[in-house]
């Protein structure tokens, strides 16, 4: 673990899980409006893991992943990614598109433009619920959608991650509809000045 996050004490750690917990619950009541359907939320767990270990998530390096990648800017700045195996992207793409479950077999054009936009909205609820419990200003750049090796995908962040710290912000999710589960992975890998953001008052008293 880096010294930015060596140096929190429990409860500052508990605040800042707390804050990207809230974030990510913003996140998809922003994918419930894109959607227009009211999703059902059956587990968020925030955590933290090292960087080098991502790719462990879907496998290995060499397990094939559809990502959505961005960066983010303002008060400070890092990455986020949302990736997951092809069958759970392919459930995703399905909810978005108003399909029965299994529509989705490829990634074509229409259905990256549907990620991406996705990843507009996810990225931007997610970026503000942090920012206004920060009392600063986050932007979302525009997302990149691609399939590629979980390693490939993962190297793109992790290349200006490690040379800064070695742990990272992981959301594992479970939502979804009536008659479908969805399971994702939402990473959040900040820059070490992140952490040295100042707690707004309501947030350190709690």
């Amino acid at each position: 673990m880096d010294s930015n996050t060596a140096s929190l004490s429990a409860q500052d750690k508990k605040i800042w899980d707390g804050i990207v917990e809230k974030g990510v619950l913003n996140a998809i009541k922003g994918l419930s409006r894109m959607v227009g359907k009211d999703l059902i939320i059956n587990t968020i767990e925030v955590c933290r893991m090292p960087a080098s270990s991502m790719p462990d998530l879907f496998g290995g390096p060499d397990q094939l992943v559809i990502g959505v990648y961005l960066t983010f800017t303002g008060a400070t700045n890092g990455h986020i990614l949302m990736a997951h195996e092809p069958s759970i992207a392919f459930k995703i793409l399905d909810l978005l598109m108003g399909r029965k479950v299994g529509t989705s077999k490829s990634l074509d054009e229409m259905s990256k433009s549907a990620l991406g936009e996705m990843g507009n909205v996810t990225s931007a609820y997610f970026l503000n619920a942090v920012a206004d419990h920060l009392q600063i200003t986050l932007h979302p750049s525009p997302p990149a959608v691609m399939m590629d090796m979980a390693g490939a995908i993962m190297d793109m962040a992790l290349a200006s991650i490690l040379q800064e710290r070695d742990d990272v912000f992981m959301a594992r999710t479970s939502f979804g509809l009536s008659d479908r589960t969805i399971e994702g992975n939402f990473l959040i890998m900040p820059n070490p000045s992140f952490l040295n953001l100042p707690l707004a008052p309501a947030l350190s008293a709690r």
